[in-house]
């Protein structure tokens, strides 16, 4: 997940700040020291001496919709079911100029406050230094350029000129040693059986950087773009293809025993509804301490949640940000899935989890206008599966039935609000490079929330 909805009226500069810790909170509560969230996390740990109970209170007013803001929203009509596609008529959209993810190669180098592209590139000397002590024998100065596309961590690719590798790390002032030893070690253990990058080292030095980070080979292929696949032209069969093979290698993710992957630097922990619960309370205690104005009330969504929460039968190892923007296609063949990335959120859950995840973004050419203006994925392309298409062939693949499919469809849109949330702190609020675009997100939050309602009042 990538955040979460800050600023507001009333919130101090203390709480936009804790608001920026949101994308790198770890759902399993493993951080660096305290958390900006630490108290909720106890509030909800302490189920067994009532405190789920009364944090669950807290929540339990459920928040009307204002009619004559709905009015003013120029949306679709109602979803009247889970399964329903939203139509509009075409309305041209204003195309957005800005850099597409992770084209590290695209992008110019950058001079800024960023140790790594800074004149001096201290860090990087000092980067390469600490390479060659790991064993690692790289030569010379490398060409570093920061890829685009990263919200809750920054990566860099460092050119040498025997080596092609690529950085990454949390954001500055953000702890984020655990999660760094987490990611690294879950690719580490998952590589000799799931195409992720290869694992170099990780540092946990964060004299070098400013943070701690990881270093893993650089794999070179096609990253699709917002509304392109990475600038290649697909025929409708490669993007039919495309689809298929995605949702294969997710199954293929499922199928991996989580508790082979275990050791001492990898814990997994297993999934529970009560960890579910928790960890849907400490989402909403955030969102409720950093509150715009503009944003709507998010409360009702989490409650309606919490209170559904299912049985945890299936137990999967889950990467929780299926997308296609996360995985790297072959520039031979582009439908051949060569990597899997951005593993910061892997867990243990039900599958369906996932899949909640992946449709919550995925945009069919006839979604209103305003989810396809922030569309991040080319999922409109012809031939793309659509999302009714993509649930069948999933639950057709794993056998499994829709009765749990409610939950996990409106939880997948619930944490994508939260994604929204942090954009429009880190963006709007704290005045990022992307001000102008993400300034009128909260249409697009409104119009996400009024569907959510739809699809539990049908649910």
């Amino acid at each position: 997940m990538l955040g979460g909805e800050f600023c507001a009226e009333h919130s101090t500069a203390e709480e936009v700040a804790q608001g920026r810790a949101m994308a790198n909170d770890q759902d399993d509560g493993e951080t660096d020291g305290a958390s900006a969230y630490d108290a909720s996390s106890r509030i909800a740990a302490s189920s067994d001496a009532g405190g789920l109970s009364n944090a669950r209170q807290r929540f339990a007013q459920v928040a009307s919709i204002d009619s004559q803001a709905r009015a003013r929203h120029p949306f679709a009509d109602s979803d009247h079911g889970i399964r329903r596609q939203i139509s509009t008529a075409g309305i041209s959209i204003r195309r957005r100029t800005m850099a597409e993810p992770r084209t590290c190669t695209d992008m110019p180098v950058q001079r800024s406050d960023d140790p790594l592209l800074s004149e001096s590139s201290a860090a990087a000397v000092a980067v390469t230094d600490w390479l060659r002590s790991q064993g690692v024998d790289v030569g010379g100065r490398p060409d570093i350029r920061r890829c685009d596309g990263g919200m809750s961590h920054l990566t860099y690719r460092l050119r040498y000129d025997s080596h092609d590798l690529v950085l990454r790390r949390p954001l500055p002032g953000q702890g984020g040693l655990q999660r760094m030893r987490r990611e690294f070690a879950l690719q580490a253990a998952l590589r000799p059986h799931y195409p992720v990058a290869d694992m170099v080292r990780l540092c946990v030095d964060q004299g070098i950087v400013g943070t701690p980070f990881y270093v893993m080979r650089y794999v070179p292929g096609l990253v699709p773009r917002r509304r392109s696949f990475a600038g290649v032209a697909l025929s409708a069969n490669d993007a039919r293809q495309v689809c298929i093979n995605l949702l294969d290698k997710m199954l293929a993710l499922h199928r991996i025993d989580p508790r082979s992957l275990a050791s001492k630097e990898l814990v997994l922990a297993p999934s529970s509804a009560s960890h579910l619960r928790k960890r849907l309370l400490h989402w909403l205690s955030r969102h409720a301490r950093l509150k715009a104005w503009t944003i709507c009330d998010l409360r009702p969504i989490g409650q309606w949640l919490i209170d559904r929460v299912p049985e945890q039968r299936h137990a999967a190892l889950l990467h929780n940000d299926w997308r296609l923007d996360n995985i790297v296609f072959d520039a031979a063949q582009p439908a051949r899935i060569r990597a899997v990335l951005d593993w910061e959120f892997a867990g243990v859950g039900d599958p369906l989890m996932d899949l909640g995840i992946l449709l919550s973004y995925w945009i069919d050419p006839g979604d209103n206008f305003v989810v396809r203006r922030y569309q991040w994925q080319p999922s409109h392309l012809p031939g793309m599966l659509s999302r009714d298409e993509l649930l069948d062939r999933y639950l057709s693949a794993s056998a499994r039935d829709t009765r749990d499919w409610a939950f996990y469809r409106i939880f997948g849109l619930f944490r994508y609000l939260l994604t929204l949330q942090e954009l429009y702190v880190r963006h709007v609020v704290q005045g990022g490079e992307e001000k102008a675009f993400f300034s009128g997100i909260w249409v697009l939050m409104h119009y996400l929330n009024w569907k959510c309602r739809g699809l539990m009042r049908h649910a």
